[in-house]
C-alpha cells in the first residue's frame, strides 16, 4: 500500500490512480482485505471505492453522492456492518 500511496499521491485521475500496479494487487487478494480497506476508510480516507466495489461486486453508494468522499465512506461503512464486516 505505501507504494500505490507514494506514486499516485500527485495523480488526480482515479483510473491511474486504480489501475496502478499496487492497487491492483490488493484487489487480487480478495474479500480477506476488504476489512483492512474499511478501516483505512475511517482512518484515512482514499480512493478505495473502486476496490471494494471490484471485490465484492457491489456498490451502496446511491448516484447522488458519488464523488462525495465523505458520503461515499459512510455508505461503505454502513455496507460493512451490514455486511458483517464490523466496520464502526
Amino acid at each position: 500500500m505505501q507504494e500505490w500511496r507514494c506514486d499516485t499521491k500527485f495523480l488526480s485521475n482515479i483510473d491511474e490512480i486504480a489501475l496502478h500496479p499496487a492497487y491492483q494487487r490488493i484487489i487480487g487478494m480478495g474479500p480477506v482485505v476488504i476489512p483492512f480497506i474499511l478501516e483505512k476508510l475511517i482512518t484515512s480516507p482514499s480512493y478505495w471505492f473502486w476496490a471494494l466495489k471490484a471485490i465484492t461486486g457491489e456498490d451502496p453508494v446511491p448516484a447522488v453522492d458519488r464523488g462525495d468522499m465523505v458520503s461515499m465512506t459512510q455508505h461503505w461503512l454502513q455496507w460493512g456492518r451490514e455486511n458483517g464486516y464490523g466496520a464502526d
